[in-house]
């Protein structure tokens, strides 16, 4: 088994999100085909947790907002008992 990650996987997944699950290269065809799910489902999860998904759209928020803080200040902050 070969492990894809970055844009080769993104493509791939792509082709097999859209239902294109045959392709050729140099001539030969090849299929895709998913032959194992995965155990979990974090978009599922996340949706049945309503304290977790708002947590993640605060921090989402915050993000588009520029309000992000470095490893040391968010230390700190615990250290201060603030977080």
């Amino acid at each position: 088994m070969k492990k894809l990650n970055g844009y080769i996987a993104e493509v791939i997944k792509e082709m097999v999100h859209e239902g294109e699950s045959i392709f050729e290269i140099d001539g030969k065809r090849y299929f895709l085909s998913l032959i194992e799910e995965p155990e979990t489902n974090v978009k599922e999860d996340v949706e049945l947790d309503l304290e977790l998904k708002q947590k993640l759209l605060q921090a989402k928020k915050d993000i588009l907002e520029g309000e992000v803080f470095s490893t040391e200040e968010v230390l700190e902050m615990i250290e201060q008992g603030e977080i």
